[in-house]
């Protein structure tokens, strides 16, 4: 079952539901309202002939002159269907306006007992014939203490039964069909405005079949919809932007150890073609030691990455000195600039206390001057400083290398990217992509400014500590 004929049934349900609740009030309202009235009639019939009559056993003519006379006096009342009954104190029946047996009034024990204790009784009763019921009011009258007569007024139910009889037909007529056009109308309704959810599961299939390029036209109809597209757009610009870094990754991974495989079989054959002398074997597996270090390094570094996309890196997190630590990479890195005969210098300025993981900030520096070093050609500079500004610790990387290309910066942070091969030296572009995550798990930020021919500066800006 569909969710728009699901819906459709709870409204029609709900519509149902609401309108049989709302009839049966108004059925009991409007009964009550009827009944009133037709009690009110007679209780003013009633209490005419009350007044009418003199307080002194009556006689026949005196209760029909004052039948008579509240006819002529009153002729708003409504006497129609009617009928008026007296009787003395002895039970006896002195008037009766009926012509007909079968149209008297009952008069019960219990109506009696209550007209003996001065109150007044109003009743239903069927009628005899069992036709329609009876509304009846009895009224006693005193003379002091003694019961002189007693009034009956009563009235047929007929009318009333009658249109409520009609009220309940019109309203089994009228819920059921409310409710069919209302559930239609919703049905229809709740087609239209998930109409476009069926663009949605149409782009579901296609990105399930590998079609990542597929968006959603946004719909105008309501912003619930616009939400939905919008937000499954961007799920789907995720999902091509992660595999297309997946595949990337495949690639860059592939290859960067395609070479030093490559290197390692061709050293290997090429050593076991002839006898060599131990001299000249020493040298091959030194160069395979190479390239399985370099290997062994790529390797360490997707796992360390992996686990960090998976969360799995927790940080020990102490009270570093950014001058200590700076000072110390400062002393570790002095022999490879030396060899390469580049300056490094230091420049700190003022104390610098950082929270974060004393291992993996030393991490960073190395990355970072292993790439200044890799650029930056004989006789050039490199700079490691560090200074504060406000509640921010700023240590930059300097160097007087090739620079890098404006529009490659974007991608330098991505995984196995490297600048053209004719600046590249024997990085494989995981350097800088363990920089940024070290970085932002310190709640920091990497920035890098750039001039190609002159050099670069990566600067990494990491929340001091109070």
């Amino acid at each position: 079952m569909t969710i728009r004929t699901k819906l459709a049934i709870w409204f029609s349900i709900l519509v149902a539901v609401v309108l049989t609740l709302l009839a049966g009030i108004r059925y009991a309202g409007y009964k009550q309202v009827l009944q009133s009235q037709k009690d009110y009639s007679l209780k003013v019939v009633a209490d005419i002939l009350d007044t009418s009559i003199p307080r002194k056993p009556p006689k026949k003519d005196d209760v029909q002159i004052a039948v008579s006379r509240m006819v002529r006096d009153y002729p708003d009342i409504e006497l129609k269907g009617i009928l008026i009954e007296v009787y003395d104190s002895s039970r006896s029946i002195i008037f009766i306006s009926s012509l007909s047996e079968a149209e008297r009034l009952p008069i019960t024990e219990e109506m009696w007992n209550k007209a003996l204790r001065r109150k007044i009784s109003l009743t239903t009763l069927p009628a005899l014939d069992g036709d329609a019921s009876m509304r009846i009011l009895t009224k006693p009258v005193f003379n002091r203490n003694n019961l002189v007569y007693l009034i009956q007024a009563g009235s047929s139910m007929h009318d009333i039964d009658n249109t409520l009889e009609n009220l309940l037909l019109v309203n089994l007529f009228l819920i059921p069909t409310t409710t069919i056009l209302i559930g239609g109308g919703g049905w229809f309704l709740t087609r239209r405005a998930l109409r476009p959810l069926d663009a949605v599961i149409k782009a579901s299939h296609r990105i399930s079949s590998g079609n990542f390029q597929h968006r959603i036209e946004i719909s105008e109809t309501s912003s619930e919809i616009r939400d939905l597209t919008r937000a499954f757009n961007q799920m789907t610009e995720r999902l091509e932007a992660s595999f297309q870094q997946i595949q990337n990754f495949s690639e860059n991974a592939s290859h960067e150890l395609r070479i030093p495989l490559s290197i390692l079989r061709g050293q290997t054959e090429l050593s076991l073609k002839k006898f060599r002398s131990e001299e000249e074997y020493r040298k091959i597996l030194e160069s395979n030691l190479e390239e399985i270090l370099r290997m062994e390094k790529i390797v360490e570094r997707l796992l360390f990455l992996s686990k960090a996309d998976r969360g799995e890196i927790e940080l020990n997190r102490v009270e570093v000195d950014g001058n200590s630590l700076l000072s110390g990479v400062y002393e570790q890195f002095q022999i490879h600039t030396q060899e390469k005969n580049i300056h490094l210098t230091l420049d700190t300025d003022g104390p610098a206390l950082i929270k974060g993981d004393e291992i993996l900030l030393r991490e960073l520096l190395l990355n970072l001057l292993q790439n200044a070093l890799t650029y930056t050609p004989k006789f050039g500079e490199i700079i490691l400083s560090l200074s504060r500004e406000e509640e921010q610790i700023l240590i930059s990387v300097a160097d007087t290398g090739c620079g890098i290309p404006e529009d490659e910066i974007p991608y330098i942070f991505d995984r196995f990217y490297q600048v053209d091969k004719s600046r590249s030296s024997q990085g494989h572009g995981l350097g800088l992509s363990l920089c940024k995550w070290i970085v932002e798990s310190h709640q920091g930020r990497i920035t890098v400014e750039s001039t190609v021919g002159k050099g670069s500066r990566f600067t990494v800006y990491l929340p001091a500590k109070d």
